[in-house]
């Protein structure tokens, strides 16, 4: 039981990795369809295919609200 509280006190005092190590920037450039974009400065969007091209290889960014 005690080696519980020493690995208890350990990972408190550790802590978890920062979340902006692992984020990505998004793109500002569509390419795939479902990738993530963004929309407007600071807000989020995803990639999707646009009505107005004539191939099927168009995409632009939409809002997700």
């Amino acid at each position: 039981m005690r080696w519980f509280s020493f690995v208890f006190v350990g990972l408190c005092l550790l802590g978890c990795p920062s979340r902006s190590d692992t984020r990505s920037t998004p793109s500002k450039v569509c390419k795939k369809f479902g990738d993530q974009c963004e929309f407007a400065p600071g807000k989020l969007g995803a990639c999707v295919q646009s009505d107005t091209c004539a191939t099927n290889d168009c995409f632009v960014c939409q809002s997700q609200h």
